[in-house]
């Protein structure tokens, strides 16, 4: 890994180039450079595995995220066209500014509208305070035994405190939360919708729900139709998504069931909202915290190097996946 990914990681950094130069082309209306720019940085990022291999599955897997969120960012500032959100944090500034602006905010925080959402029941609250929560509560969880419905708790709390780290480290001083407390999730709905960051709300919007929507208008069918369609659709895109990224790091069965976590996510978020639509119920926040530890703990138990964490063992992360 040691040998491998710092090489790879520098591969990457002419697509991003790319990417940039091709949003800056579209901030000043060059479309057809802007195109020519967004062809080459797509092939240049699909093709950097090949052009620096990596045999470790971890790292594969980290360096796949840089591909598939680069390429999911450049089409969705390239589709959105004549339809880009307003710039509203101050005087716009500079296109070569603007344009690493709109390259970086994958949440557009800058621009209105925009993807930030906040809970309005929940009071405002400080970030580094609800890190080191959480943090505590993992900590705590790693002195249990470790079966699968603690681990499936371990892997959604080390998620929250790696993006919360970052978030904390890279933000902008008036930047809003990146998640809502996760002890307050009260439904399916409320976790995808108001507590789990909605860092890829913008490209599900133009890449899954908003075609699929128009597709089932298009049919004549009624709105309702459209907007379940538009959900599952997001939530299949968002499946696509983790399976690739993390393929190198998972089993066949592993990845199969990374998928399906996301697949049955939308189901039941959808017919959630067909039973209790926006009403809050603690029947309803006791059946989500089942439901989904129940999801999820199957998940886990089909992770390859599940047996590795319950020992302590983190030896097989780094297996090609060849032999797993």
């Amino acid at each position: 890994m040691l040998r491998e990914f710092p090489r790879a990681l520098t591969i990457l950094l002419m697509p991003l180039f790319l990417i940039y130069f091709s949003i800056f082309a579209f901030v000043k209306k060059q479309y057809p450079i802007s195109k020519l720019l967004a062809a080459g940085a797509i092939l240049t990022l699909w093709c950097s595995p090949h052009a620096a291999p990596v045999n470790c599955g971890a790292a594969r897997a980290l360096l796949n995220f840089p591909i598939a969120i680069g390429t999911m960012k450049l089409l969705d500032v390239l589709i959105r066209r004549d339809n880009l959100p307003e710039y509203t944090a101050g005087p716009r500034p500079s296109d070569w500014i603007f344009a690493l602006i709109l390259l970086t905010e994958l949440r557009y925080e800058s621009f209105t509208p925009n993807y930030v959402r906040l809970p309005k029941h929940i009071k405002p609250f400080s970030e580094p305070i609800q890190l080191c929560i959480h943090a505590a509560a993992f900590a705590v969880l790693q002195a249990l035994p470790q079966v699968p419905p603690v681990l499936a708790y371990e892997i959604l709390l080390s998620l929250y405190i790696i993006f919360t780290s970052m978030q904390l480290l890279f933000r902008y001083k008036n930047s809003p939360p990146l998640f809502a407390p996760l002890y307050l999730i009260d439904s399916f709905a409320g976790f995808w919708a108001e507590t789990w960051h909605n860092c890829f709300t913008a490209p599900c919007m133009t890449l899954a729900y908003t075609p699929i929507y128009q597709l089932v208008l298009a049919s004549r069918l009624p709105k309702p139709v459209a907007r379940v369609a538009g959900v599952l659709a997001t939530f299949s895109f968002m499946a696509i998504f983790h399976m690739w990224t993390l393929a190198p790091l998972l089993s066949q069965e592993g990845v199969k069931r990374i998928g399906l976590f996301f697949v049955v996510n939308g189901v039941v978020t959808v017919v959630e909202v067909a039973v209790w639509g926006k009403k809050r119920h603690w029947v309803r926040a006791a059946l989500s915290w089942i439901g989904e530890l129940v999801i999820a703990s199957w998940v886990v138990m089909a992770v390859p190097f599940t047996e590795g964490l319950m020992n302590l063992d983190w030896r097989g992360i780094c297996r090609p996946r060849e032999y797993m």
